[in-house]
């Protein structure tokens, strides 16, 4: 892949790409943007970071909050229904069940109908959820109320990166990846706190109160102001992700391009094709279903990730990220099991304390990676003769 045109000595070759402004006008865009104005790639810069400021605030209560919502206050919460932690404790088990078994479906129903329909779905699985848990003190109902608001995860914690390579360029994605990935590792530490905190305050109804609260706010700004980021271009623009740059048919389409807008020939096929395209309107933009992004079967996706498996990679891959997140999952549900009984008697605020430690050492890592990726980035690429 192409970056540094100017290490790579291709300026000739590569003058009538698109670079990017100021101090990046030596980095070749990529992918590079199609002359659409509906491209994800041409939206304003202040559109891009309203949609993943607003996709963030999802991941942050559907991925980061929605998981640890109970565990500073398992221990209480088993008292006031009349179940033993371990019961409780494996209603939440029910709910990352609910969240895997959802995973392949998020995954095949995005690549055919695009991320927008997945995202305001799975969010309001997560009111409806929510409605459930907040309707009554029952086991019964609590149990619901996790596996239902449980389908709501897995699209925060995938798609929402997918959404960055949607609009933004290489060498932009690094602090944007940083920040989620903040969200939903780190961030989750600091759910503890502040939802022990309310349990303790406020009690178990109202844990799910203020959570509805800011999960319907949420919902409403994802539906009026994060439009649909899948985008179909011509596979040559896709730089960033072919194994065939194909630069020098590239360069001849944005020859073609800059001559046609010159001469205003009418004659010249690319130039109607230029004047075709039409930016939609913001009610445009609202639509939840926008069409079908791939003609392969439903069934190709659901079954894909499985047959991915079969690469020893990927499957390794698999393993050891899911060996790391189960026992940090695992560490977190435990701990009200621990520190509630005898020598500690902590109540649900002061087990929520304990995520202090793992936010602020996540916090800190994540500022270093978010200053640091996209300078690597751009430094590697001039290292290594532009690529």
């Amino acid at each position: 892949m192409l970056l540094d045109d100017f290490a790579a000595h291709t300026e000739n070759v590569t003058g009538n790409l698109k670079h990017g402004t100021g101090k990046n006008a030596h980095i070749v865009l990529s992918p590079q943007p199609s002359e659409d104005p509906n491209d994800p790639l041409n939206w304003p810069m202040r559109k891009k970071e309203m949609i993943i400021a607003i996709l963030c605030l999802g991941a942050l209560l559907n991925a980061g909050t929605n998981g640890p919502l109970l565990n500073a206050s398992y221990f209480e919460i088993a008292n006031q229904v009349g179940q033993s932690l371990n019961t409780v404790v494996i209603a939440s088990g029910y709910n990352l069940l609910a969240a895997a078994a959802s995973g392949p479906f998020v995954c095949a129903f995005s690549r055919k109908y695009g991320k927008r329909p997945v995202f305001l779905v799975s969010t309001l699985f997560c009111i409806v959820g929510t409605a459930i848990g907040e309707a009554k003190i029952s086991y019964k109902y609590l149990l619901a109320a996790r596996v239902v608001q449980g389908f709501s995860t897995s699209a925060f914690e995938s798609l929402i990166i997918a959404s960055v390579g949607d609009m933004y360029y290489v060498h932009q994605r690094g602090l944007r990846v940083a920040v989620i990935n903040f969200i939903l590792n780190a961030a989750s530490s600091l759910a503890s706190i502040i939802c022990g905190m309310v349990f303790q305050s406020l009690g178990y109804l109202w844990l799910f109160h203020l959570f509805q609260i800011f999960c319907c706010i949420q919902f409403v700004l994802m539906f009026l102001f994060c439009p649909e980021t899948t985008y179909i271009r011509d596979s040559r623009y896709d730089t960033d992700t072919v194994v065939d740059e194909k630069l020098a048919e590239l360069v001849h389409i944005e020859d073609k391009v800059s001559h046609a807008r010159i001469t205003n020939s009418e004659t010249t096929g690319t130039e109607s094709q230029v004047q075709s395209y039409r930016k939609k309107t913001f009610v445009q933009e609202l639509a939840v279903y926008t069409g079908v992004y791939s003609r392969d079967n439903i069934f190709k996706y659901l079954f894909g990730p499985f047959l991915t498996l079969l690469n020893p990679a990927a499957c390794y891959a698999v393993i050891t990220s899911g060996i790391l997140n189960s026992w940090y999952v695992g560490s977190a549900i435990i701990i009200a099991g621990i520190f509630s009984s005898p020598p500690y008697l902590f109540n649900a605020a002061q087990i929520g304390y304990i995520g202090a430690g793992p936010f602020f050492g996540g916090m800190i890592g994540s500022i270093l990676v978010a200053v640091g990726a996209d300078p690597v980035a751009k430094y590697m690429g001039k290292r290594n003769n532009g690529i």
